[in-house]
């Protein structure tokens, strides 16, 4: 029987992830208004990390149990994100929403029947590699603590207050009256959830092979990362958007398949990948319209802020693979 990490050790990788999952999936963008100052973004966060934390720590444990790899993860995480805006937020069942100047664009521009095309694909990516990959991919490198982190309690009370925090979403989304949404529109969208988390359990769900070969140096990693993500959040809200987007998801989706299966691919790539994303989705916040009920100072202290906590991660994340691979490597050539 393979023995459980240190209790420090899950208990801190866990709380990272709680913490950082609702930070990086809903604030790097700075697209909300103003929480009301630390008090209210503390509240925020703490109030969010049941939901985005719980479901990245349940969609790692069950890959680190049932053996899945990263493709698994990421199925996972694209049913977690389906779940999200069909039956959680029910952002994609929601015709108005005045705190966000570009909505009516978002949802009409390429709109098929009730459906925007554009959002639910930049919904659905965002939550798999905003709320579920990147997390992970930062806390992991940092804990160094491939086993399992939750046991049998861990893993109720984690499931246990996910679903109570997505519930009390749900119904504050529905007391909004901007929503139109049917039982039977729920009812479909817990199948398809169902069915994309069930493909996570087939063989595309399991991990990559090995092979001999190079890699880019993980700072090409960083920068690939950095593009594709800033390209992805500036594409405009159109057809040709949704076309880019796809495009961009495919040929980056198989360079890091790619780069991934060879015997060079190290926890520094996967570093790199992180902080690039980080770093992009935190710059490209800058440029977000301003949020109703929010001055520029207000927006441009958050985004500074949040700016901050990934450089901080990236020196931390550049230091842990450092002490990792026992030299003086860096993230750069």
């Amino acid at each position: 029987m393979t023995p459980r990490p240190p209790a420090r050790v899950r208990a801190a990788a866990v709380l990272g992830v709680g913490l950082l999952a609702p930070v990086t999936a809903e604030l790097l963008q700075a697209y909300l208004g103003d929480l009301g100052g630390v008090v209210g973004l503390a509240f925020f966060v703490a109030f969010l990390a049941p939901l985005y934390g719980g479901a990245a720590l349940l969609v790692r444990e069950v890959a680190v149990r049932r053996g899945l790899g990263w493709p698994g993860r990421l199925i996972l995480g694209a049913a977690f994100g389906l779940a999200m805006t069909t039956l959680v937020d029910l952002s994609t069942f929601t015709r108005s929403n005045p705190d966000i100047a570009y909505w009516d664009d978002l949802m009409s521009t390429t709109a098929v029947g009730r459906f925007s095309v554009f959002a639910l694909v930049a919904w659905v990516t965002g939550h798999v590699v905003m709320s579920i990959a990147l997390p992970l991919a930062v806390v992991e490198t940092l804990a160094q603590e491939p086993r399992p982190w939750l046991g049998r309690p861990g893993l109720a009370v984690t499931a246990v207050l996910m679903v109570a925090v997505a519930v009390a979403l749900h119904l504050d989304a529905r007391d909004g009256g901007g929503v139109r949404v049917s039982t039977v529109d729920l009812l479909v969208s817990a199948v398809l959830v169902a069915g994309v988390g069930g493909l996570a359990f087939t063989r595309w769900g399991r991990p990559l092979g090995r092979r001999t070969g190079s890699a880019p140096a993980p700072v090409w990693c960083a920068v690939a990362a950095f593009v594709v993500v800033a390209a992805f959040d500036l594409v405009p809200i159109s057809w040709l958007g949704v076309a880019v987007d796809v495009a961009l998801l495919a040929v980056g989706g198989l360079l890091v398949a790619r780069w991934s299966v060879t015997s060079a691919w190290s926890e520094r790539h996967v570093a790199g990948l992180a902080f690039g994303g980080l770093l992009s989705r935190t710059l490209v916040g800058f440029l977000a319209p301003l949020p109703a009920h929010t001055s520029w100072a207000e927006k441009i202290g958050q985004n500074t802020a949040y700016l901050a906590l990934v450089v901080v991660l990236g020196v931390a994340l550049e230091r842990r693979t450092r002490r990792a691979v026992g030299g003086s490597a860096t993230l750069a050539p």
